[in-house]
């Protein structure tokens, strides 16, 4: 895949995990509403662009969530749990806190509609062949390399 998984989908995948085996993975269903692309262009270096980030609302409906089985505070807590692990920058950008939505379908199951407001980042990285023309290059949509510096050397033109 030449692009990193969107938080939706990684937000999806914790909760099918987490949920296990009491929640099937094909019970959960998820889609993005609302999105506005906030346009950045930051040059990260080595070739490539953050051009843009992608807000969105994103909707994760979960069927025959069993709730006799699973505390539903415990479903809170895991997307709460989640958001603050995974998603730090949501005061920056003003997400809203997720709203949910609980339609009991029997004595033992219940349909949850979790609305919840992400961001994902748009990055570019120089690709000859890639479909998108930027500042005279192609790039394609990728995660960016990052080098770290493991050390720094400072020195003091003053000292002796």
């Amino acid at each position: 895949m030449s692009q990193q998984q969107t938080k939706l989908q990684q937000l999806c995948q914790y909760l099918a995990t987490s949920m296990a085996p009491a929640v099937k993975a094909n019970d959960i269903d998820a889609w993005q509403e609302r999105g506005q692309l906030i346009i950045s262009g930051e040059d990260l270096g080595l070739g490539s662009f953050l051009i843009g980030k992608w807000k969105y609302t994103a909707v994760i409906a979960i069927e025959r969530l069993p709730h006799r089985r699973i505390d539903p505070y415990n479903l809170l807590a895991m997307v709460a749990a989640w958001l603050i692990e995974h998603n730090p920058e949501r005061d920056n950008y003003g997400l809203a806190d997720p709203d949910f939505d609980i339609d009991p379908i029997s004595k033992d199951n219940t349909t949850v509609l979790i609305d919840v407001e992400l961001i994902d980042d748009i990055e570019l990285v120089q690709d000859e062949l890639g479909p998108i023309l930027f500042m005279g290059n192609r790039y394609r949509v990728a995660v960016a390399e990052t080098n770290i510096a493991e050390s720094v050397d400072i020195r003091n033109k003053g000292a002796a």
